[in-house]
């Protein structure tokens, strides 16, 4: 071949090796993304792949590799033209808006850099193989970016566990300094960060409290807490424990040791971690365990709790007088709620901004822990009335042409029948968006089939996003009002808001019922 060949070859190889370099810098961030969505584990990444093939391969990628294989030789002007094009397209198009960010910590910086080294030796290589190897190179290097990202995670491991073992170690020296702070445990299928939100509050009115923000529930999310925001201030620290396989509660306590717990709920959430409701016992019932003979708040109205065997220290609340603490006389209205608190001293008329009736639960529980712990009814009773909804938890947002019931943060079989009621008892033209539920393993259907049934039963309009659990949806609306035109099915939440703004009708209440991350949709 001669000089000028050369150079020929090695600008074409050069413009196909920078043009699969855009394309992969945006696969990569992606399934970066879909990795974090499921807490870095290569094996529920795996699974996410599993139920996702159709997106796994960027199929626009591979059109422009075989571009790139079967253009005439003397074409290069053409094809660099081609892959100028694309790149300034693909920079200009707007991106879509994601409901759960990628969040970049350091540890997805890390993943960036050992993600970049790996794919810059593939498409190195093909700079130095013979021509014929380079488009099966870049057709690798395209195809294979989520195997790039469980390698890099792979690769990482080592370093993220000694960055882990060192923050660990940093909060248990800065707990160990702080031995009169007083720790509360709080844990549940559902409920927990609203109960952490509300304790936190009545508590507050007594101690100076520190809660682990947002939905801090992982050991790391915890030491993080610890290590940023704890101060010998602090006289309460309220821990919200998460798990999504047995020994994730056992850890957190093992670093923490909390002197009390609350138990919000049990039900079927991340069977398809847990595999079976046994499993989800056992590992809620971790941070009972872990309290020994300190106070332990369960809630009584949970079937799952209940069944369960009482043993010294328990502290029962709910909405039966078999609780320790109860409400009764519950009213619920568009602008809040009013119940009866009865406990061990006497019985507290209450009132709230908080809407349905899952959530005067949560604060039965809450005044439970506030009681106990001290504080006085008549603070109660003020704190109470301040105490405003979680965020994505039944909030209340007032829009120009509608209201919206906000309960997005996920959802469980409970809580949408709850979040229904709510909805139900609204004056207007009721409208529920929901995608359904998931990580409900075997029992994810049927549940699936009874929300479809309540949101015919509760809303005037239903419509379901995503065309995996619409069938499913319908299906158990068709049994409430068959082939109802009101019951539709929106590919994606976009087109949902969309179609629920064509309704023309006056005073729209809209419930958003569950917004599934990016990988589900």
């Amino acid at each position: 071949m001669t000089k000028a060949g050369v150079i020929y070859l090695l600008l074409y190889a050069v413009v196909a090796c920078i043009h699969m370099w855009v394309i992969m810098t945006g696969n990569l961030r992606h399934e970066t993304h879909m990795l974090q969505l499921n807490s870095y584990f290569n094996k529920r990444y795996i699974n996410y792949l599993k139920k996702n093939k159709g997106k796994i391969i960027d199929y626009k990628a591979l059109i422009a590799l075989v571009g790139y294989v079967f253009t005439p030789f003397g074409a290069f002007p053409a094809i660099a033209a081609y892959a100028l094009v694309y790149i300034l397209i693909d920079m200009a198009k707007p991106k879509k808006a994601e409901k759960k960010p990628l969040v970049v910590t350091d540890r997805v910086k890390r993943l960036f850099v050992t993600e970049g080294i790996i794919t810059a030796v593939i498409l190195i290589m093909g700079l130095f193989v013979p021509s014929g190897i380079t488009p099966l190179l870049l057709c690798l290097s395209v195809v294979i970016a989520p195997v790039t990202v469980m390698a890099a995670n792979l690769i990482n491991a080592p370093v993220e566990s000694a960055i882990r073992k060192k923050f660990i170690n940093n909060a248990k020296d800065k707990l160990a300094a702080m031995p009169d702070l007083k720790i509360i445990g709080i844990t549940g299928s559902y409920g927990k960060t609203s109960v952490k939100n509300f304790a936190s509050a009545l508590l507050g009115e007594k101690y100076n409290v520190l809660m682990t923000p947002h939905s801090y529930n992982t050991t790391l999310g915890v030491v993080r807490t610890i290590n940023e925001l704890l101060t010998p201030l602090h006289e309460v620290f309220v821990v919200e424990m998460g798990a999504r396989r047995n020994g994730d509660i056992k850890e957190i306590c093992d670093l923490v040791h909390p002197e009390s717990s609350i138990l919000t709920s049990i039900g079927p959430q991340h069977l398809e971690t847990f595999k079976t409701v046994e499993n989800i016992i056992s590992t809620k019932y971790e941070l009972i365990d872990a309290v020994g003979s300190g106070k332990k708040f369960l809630n009584y109205d949970s079937e799952y709790v209940k069944t369960r065997e009482k043993t010294e220290g328990v502290i029962t609340y709910g909405t039966t007088p078999d609780c320790d603490y109860y409400a009764e006389n519950i009213k619920s209205t568009p602008q809040g709620s009013e119940f009866t608190l009865v406990t061990k001293t006497g019985k507290f008329d209450l009132k709230t901004k908080l809407l349905g009736k899952h959530n005067v639960v949560n604060l039965v529980g809450s005044c439970a822990i506030a009681m106990e712990y001290g504080v006085s009814i008549e603070d109660i009773k003020i704190a109470m009335r301040r105490i405003e909804s979680v965020e994505h938890r039944l909030e209340i947002k007032k829009q120009p042409d509608c209201t919206i019931i906000d309960d997005a943060y996920n959802s469980n079989p409970a809580g949408a029948r709850s979040a229904l009621e709510t909805l139900r008892d609204f004056e207007g033209c009721r409208i529920v968006i929901t995608p359904g539920m998931v990580e409900l393993g075997d029992k994810e259907e049927e549940e699936n089939e009874k929300l479809g049934a309540i949101c015919a039963e509760c809303a005037d309009y239903a419509i379901f996003v995503g065309e995996k659990q619409y069938p499913v949806l319908k299906k158990g609306a068709d049994t409430v009002r068959p082939d109802d035109e009101k019951i539709m099915c929106a590919k994606d939440i976009y087109e949902a808001f969309g179609m629920m703004r064509a309704i023309n009708e006056e005073n729209k209440i809209v419930l958003l019922e569950n917004d599934l991350p990016d990988n589900y949709l």
